[in-house]
This record gives C-alpha cells, sequence and structure tokens, in this order.
C-alpha cells in the first residue's frame, strides 16, 4: 500500500545527505504522521495551510522497516497511518514538491 509523508523542502535535503528521514518530531512523539491518497487534502489544509515550500514522499508501506499502526488521531476521520520509525530514502519512490497549500479564506 502506498502512503504519503508531507515534510519541509529542506527537511528532505537533509534526509537524502543522512540517507533517512528521522527528524525530530520522530523523537518527541515516537512516530511519524503519514496518510493515504485519500487523506492528502485533509492533512494539507489541516496541518499545512499556507506552507510553500512542501516535498510529499510518497513510498511502499512493506518497504519500510518500522512498525506501521492504524490510529485514530483526527475526529471523523479515518484512522491515520503512523510510522515507528525513520524513512529510508532509498524506500521513497516519488518525492514531489507540493504546490503552495491555500490559507483558509483563500478556498
Amino acid at each position: 500500500m502506498e502512503l504519503h509523508h508531507v515534510l519541509r523542502a529542506d527537511a528532505w535535503e537533509a534526509a537524502q545527505a543522512a540517507g533517512e528521514h528521522a527528524p525530530p518530531e520522530l523523537a518527541r512523539d515516537g512516530f511519524l504522521h503519514c496518510c493515504t491518497q485519500a487523506q492528502l487534502d485533509f492533512v494539507l489544509s489541516r496541518h499545512f495551510a499556507g506552507a510553500t515550500d512542501l516535498v510529499l514522499l510518497a513510498f511502499e508501506a512493506d518497504e519500510v522497516p518500522a512498525r506501521l499502526v492504524w490510529e485514530n488521531s483526527e475526529p471523523d476521520q479515518d484512522p491515520f497511518p503512523h510510522l515507528y520509525g525513520p524513512i529510508p530514502c532509498r524506500a521513497v519512490r516519488r518525492a514531489i514538491a507540493v504546490p503552495p497549500v491555500p490559507l483558509p479564506e483563500d478556498r
């Protein structure tokens, strides 16, 4: 199953240099927030409104060795995939620049 993770462009550059995406949020929260294609618009509008420097990582869940847990983290939404470990760069199939995410009043 293809999953997605949204991050800032500079974080993706750092991940490529390190060989994996293991940001401070992973240490703080214990997991990386991911989503499915169907959840992507919600994630972008809810958590990245106004952002202009984002990259969308697309990867296959079974190509990442970290434990994947589907958890309810947003009311009225299907469970979201949480990845309990880093994303190896070799597992990333696509890294796509995300167009600027509009602010709520711009929609």
